[in-house]
């Protein structure tokens, strides 16, 4: 998602989502992108909240032909 959308996601600025997360995002052409999964662990991690660690096999493959 854009910064914009991940902004209101998180229910900050974009500014101050930029600040603080600017450098975590993915470079696609022209854009920066932010991921769901991304953004929902690194909420986790301020509210200390454990996640689950995905085994090999939980692993999403589909994207991989793309990259």
């Amino acid at each position: 998602m854009t910064a914009d959308t991940a902004a209101a996601y998180m229910g900050i600025s974009k500014t101050t989502f930029l600040t603080r997360f600017g450098a975590t995002g993915v470079k696609e052409g022209s854009n920066t992108l932010w991921a769901r999964a991304q953004l929902d662990g690194m909420i986790a991690k301020q509210f200390s909240i454990k996640q689950p660690r995905a085994s090999a096999e939980d692993r999403d493959t589909s994207w991989d032909d793309f990259r």
